[in-house]
Protein backbone atom coordinates (compact mmCIF):
# COMPACT_ATOMS: atom_id res chain seq x y z
CA UNK A 1 0.00 0.00 0.00
CA UNK A 2 1.47 3.51 -1.28
CA UNK A 3 1.75 6.01 1.68
CA UNK A 4 0.12 9.08 0.82
CA UNK A 5 0.34 12.23 2.64
CA UNK A 6 -1.98 15.39 3.06
CA UNK A 7 -2.28 17.87 0.89
CA UNK A 8 -0.96 21.36 2.22
CA UNK A 9 -2.97 24.09 1.01
CA UNK A 10 -5.63 24.42 -1.07
CA UNK A 11 -6.57 28.30 -1.91
CA UNK A 12 -9.78 28.90 -3.36
CA UNK A 13 -10.15 32.33 -5.57
CA UNK A 14 -13.21 33.69 -7.19
CA UNK A 15 -11.66 36.16 -9.52
CA UNK A 16 -13.34 39.55 -9.90
CA UNK A 17 -16.11 40.25 -7.87
CA UNK A 18 -19.26 39.15 -10.12
CA UNK A 19 -16.81 36.62 -12.69
CA UNK A 20 -17.80 33.42 -13.43
CA UNK A 21 -14.45 32.39 -13.01
CA UNK A 22 -13.49 29.96 -9.97
CA UNK A 23 -9.55 29.50 -9.80
CA UNK A 24 -8.05 27.02 -7.61
CA UNK A 25 -4.42 26.78 -6.34
CA UNK A 26 -3.47 23.39 -4.90
CA UNK A 27 -0.85 23.00 -2.92
CA UNK A 28 1.06 19.48 -2.52
CA UNK A 29 3.14 17.89 0.44
CA UNK A 30 3.76 14.95 -1.88
CA UNK A 31 6.37 14.81 -4.67
CA UNK A 32 4.93 11.67 -6.36
CA UNK A 33 3.45 12.64 -9.93
CA UNK A 34 1.14 9.67 -9.58
CA UNK A 35 -0.05 10.41 -5.57
CA UNK A 36 -0.42 14.30 -7.30
CA UNK A 37 -2.37 13.12 -10.34
CA UNK A 38 -4.90 10.68 -7.92
CA UNK A 39 -5.39 13.07 -5.65
CA UNK A 40 -6.03 15.95 -8.68
CA UNK A 41 -8.61 14.01 -10.48
CA UNK A 42 -10.73 13.14 -7.44
CA UNK A 43 -10.75 16.68 -6.18
CA UNK A 44 -12.24 17.97 -9.44
CA UNK A 45 -14.70 14.77 -9.22
CA UNK A 46 -15.92 16.16 -5.60
CA UNK A 47 -16.28 19.63 -7.47
CA UNK A 48 -18.02 18.32 -10.31
CA UNK A 49 -20.59 16.32 -8.04
CA UNK A 50 -20.92 19.67 -5.98
CA UNK A 51 -22.26 21.72 -9.14
CA UNK A 52 -24.40 18.54 -10.97
CA UNK A 53 -27.29 20.02 -8.08
CA UNK A 54 -27.52 23.23 -10.13
CA UNK A 55 -28.68 23.95 -13.48
CA UNK A 56 -26.60 25.45 -15.71
CA UNK A 57 -23.47 24.74 -13.26
CA UNK A 58 -21.56 22.08 -14.55
CA UNK A 59 -17.96 23.38 -15.87
CA UNK A 60 -17.31 23.02 -19.33
CA UNK A 61 -13.51 22.42 -18.82
CA UNK A 62 -10.75 22.94 -16.27
CA UNK A 63 -7.78 24.31 -17.11
CA UNK A 64 -4.91 22.95 -14.72
CA UNK A 65 -1.43 25.01 -15.29
CA UNK A 66 1.63 24.62 -12.95
CA UNK A 67 2.59 27.84 -10.66
CA UNK A 68 6.32 28.53 -9.76
CA UNK A 69 6.22 27.33 -6.51
CA UNK A 70 5.09 24.06 -7.33
CA UNK A 71 1.38 24.75 -7.06
CA UNK A 72 -1.25 23.37 -9.39
CA UNK A 73 -4.03 25.90 -10.39
CA UNK A 74 -7.18 24.67 -11.30
CA UNK A 75 -9.50 27.57 -13.19
CA UNK A 76 -13.18 26.66 -14.36
CA UNK A 77 -16.10 28.65 -15.01
CA UNK A 78 -19.49 28.43 -13.00
CA UNK A 79 -22.44 30.14 -15.36
CA UNK A 80 -24.92 29.73 -12.19
CA UNK A 81 -24.28 32.49 -9.38
CA UNK A 82 -25.61 30.55 -6.33
CA UNK A 83 -24.03 27.52 -7.57
CA UNK A 84 -20.89 29.67 -7.37
CA UNK A 85 -21.54 30.94 -3.89
CA UNK A 86 -22.72 27.30 -3.28
CA UNK A 87 -19.79 25.48 -3.97
CA UNK A 88 -17.63 28.22 -2.28
CA UNK A 89 -19.34 28.38 1.44
CA UNK A 90 -19.46 24.25 1.09
CA UNK A 91 -15.30 24.18 -0.03
CA UNK A 92 -14.95 25.96 3.04
CA UNK A 93 -16.59 24.60 5.71
CA UNK A 94 -13.79 22.63 7.60
CA UNK A 95 -14.52 19.08 6.66
CA UNK A 96 -14.44 16.32 10.14
CA UNK A 97 -14.86 12.46 10.19
CA UNK A 98 -14.41 11.35 13.66
CA UNK A 99 -15.05 7.15 14.89
CA UNK A 100 -17.06 7.05 17.62
CA UNK A 101 -18.08 4.24 19.94
CA UNK A 102 -21.76 3.76 20.64
CA UNK A 103 -22.22 3.96 24.41
CA UNK A 104 -24.58 3.91 27.07
CA UNK A 105 -26.34 6.36 29.50
CA UNK A 106 -24.37 9.53 28.35
CA UNK A 107 -21.57 10.45 25.97
CA UNK A 108 -20.23 13.15 23.62
CA UNK A 109 -23.11 12.90 20.67
CA UNK A 110 -26.76 11.89 20.93
CA UNK A 111 -28.49 10.67 17.52
CA UNK A 112 -31.97 10.01 17.22
CA UNK A 113 -32.77 6.64 17.60
CA UNK A 114 -29.04 5.52 17.66
CA UNK A 115 -28.79 6.46 21.35
CA UNK A 116 -25.25 8.22 22.66
CA UNK A 117 -21.76 7.62 21.00
CA UNK A 118 -18.13 8.78 22.89
CA UNK A 119 -15.85 10.08 21.18
CA UNK A 120 -12.31 7.64 20.83
CA UNK A 121 -10.06 10.49 19.88
CA UNK A 122 -10.16 8.76 15.90
CA UNK A 123 -9.89 11.42 13.19
CA UNK A 124 -9.71 12.26 9.63
CA UNK A 125 -6.08 12.97 10.20
CA UNK A 126 -5.21 9.43 11.01
CA UNK A 127 -6.69 7.83 7.70
CA UNK A 128 -3.97 7.40 5.27
CA UNK A 129 -6.19 6.51 2.08
CA UNK A 130 -9.78 5.69 1.56
CA UNK A 131 -11.21 3.24 -1.31
CA UNK A 132 -14.22 2.24 -2.42
CA UNK A 133 -14.74 -1.04 -4.52
CA UNK A 134 -17.59 -3.69 -5.25
CA UNK A 135 -17.55 -7.05 -3.08
CA UNK A 136 -18.47 -9.98 -5.05
CA UNK A 137 -22.48 -9.68 -4.73
CA UNK A 138 -22.10 -6.67 -6.28
CA UNK A 139 -22.30 -4.11 -3.37
CA UNK A 140 -20.18 -1.57 -2.34
CA UNK A 141 -17.17 -1.49 0.13
CA UNK A 142 -14.98 1.28 1.29
CA UNK A 143 -11.57 0.30 2.45
CA UNK A 144 -10.21 3.08 5.42
CA UNK A 145 -6.22 2.69 5.64
CA UNK A 146 -4.97 4.01 8.82
CA UNK A 147 -1.65 5.60 10.11
CA UNK A 148 0.24 4.15 12.84
CA UNK A 149 -0.89 6.71 15.07
CA UNK A 150 -4.89 5.85 13.66
CA UNK A 151 -3.79 2.18 14.10
CA UNK A 152 -2.70 2.66 17.99
CA UNK A 153 -5.92 4.49 18.75
CA UNK A 154 -7.93 1.65 16.91
CA UNK A 155 -6.48 -1.09 18.89
CA UNK A 156 -7.03 0.56 21.80
CA UNK A 157 -11.12 0.76 20.87
CA UNK A 158 -11.22 -2.45 19.82
CA UNK A 159 -9.12 -4.07 23.25
CA UNK A 160 -11.74 -2.16 25.21
CA UNK A 161 -15.17 -2.09 22.98
CA UNK A 162 -15.29 -6.01 21.97
CA UNK A 163 -19.12 -6.23 21.49
CA UNK A 164 -19.91 -2.82 21.08
CA UNK A 165 -20.56 -0.54 17.86
CA UNK A 166 -18.18 2.09 16.22
CA UNK A 167 -20.18 4.74 14.70
CA UNK A 168 -18.41 6.58 11.46
CA UNK A 169 -19.40 10.34 11.65
CA UNK A 170 -18.81 12.91 8.58
CA UNK A 171 -19.58 16.35 9.95
CA UNK A 172 -21.52 14.87 13.20
CA UNK A 173 -23.91 12.74 10.85
CA UNK A 174 -23.70 9.12 11.33
CA UNK A 175 -22.74 7.67 7.96
CA UNK A 176 -21.89 3.90 8.77
CA UNK A 177 -22.26 1.80 12.08
CA UNK A 178 -19.82 -1.34 12.47
CA UNK A 179 -19.93 -3.79 15.42
CA UNK A 180 -16.43 -4.45 16.92
CA UNK A 181 -16.19 -8.22 16.75
CA UNK A 182 -12.54 -8.57 17.40
CA UNK A 183 -10.10 -7.43 20.39
CA UNK A 184 -7.25 -7.93 17.44
CA UNK A 185 -5.90 -5.00 16.37
CA UNK A 186 -6.41 -3.58 12.73
CA UNK A 187 -4.69 -1.00 10.34
CA UNK A 188 -7.70 -0.43 8.17
CA UNK A 189 -11.63 -0.85 8.43
CA UNK A 190 -13.84 -1.44 5.82
CA UNK A 191 -17.62 -0.61 5.69
CA UNK A 192 -19.69 -3.15 3.79
CA UNK A 193 -23.11 -3.37 2.46
CA UNK A 194 -23.00 0.06 0.36
CA UNK A 195 -25.97 -0.47 -2.11
CA UNK A 196 -24.14 0.18 -5.16
CA UNK A 197 -20.41 0.67 -5.52
CA UNK A 198 -20.69 3.86 -7.01
CA UNK A 199 -21.78 5.16 -4.07
CA UNK A 200 -18.76 3.37 -2.44
CA UNK A 201 -16.42 5.58 -5.09
CA UNK A 202 -18.44 9.06 -4.11
CA UNK A 203 -18.07 8.35 -0.63
CA UNK A 204 -14.13 7.21 -0.87
CA UNK A 205 -13.40 10.41 -3.18
CA UNK A 206 -14.94 12.96 -0.45
CA UNK A 207 -12.98 11.47 2.23
CA UNK A 208 -9.78 11.39 0.23
CA UNK A 209 -10.03 14.83 -0.48
CA UNK A 210 -11.80 16.55 2.83
CA UNK A 211 -8.68 14.67 4.80
CA UNK A 212 -6.28 15.78 2.43
CA UNK A 213 -7.37 18.89 0.56
CA UNK A 214 -8.06 22.25 3.07
CA UNK A 215 -10.14 25.05 0.93
CA UNK A 216 -9.53 28.61 2.05
CA UNK A 217 -9.75 32.10 0.38
CA UNK A 218 -6.83 34.14 0.49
Amino acid sequence: MKRLFPLALLTLALAGCGSKTVRLSLTFDVQDPVDRTVLLEESKKVIERRLARFDDAAPAQMTVENAQNGAVLLSFDVNNEEARTALTKELLTPYSLKIMIASTGTGDLFIEEQGWFTDTGITQKHILWAEGNADQDGKGVVRLVFSDEGRALLAKVFKAHIGGNMGLFVRDRLMAKMPVDTAEPKSEIIIAGIPVPDMAGIFADDVNVGTHVTFSLP
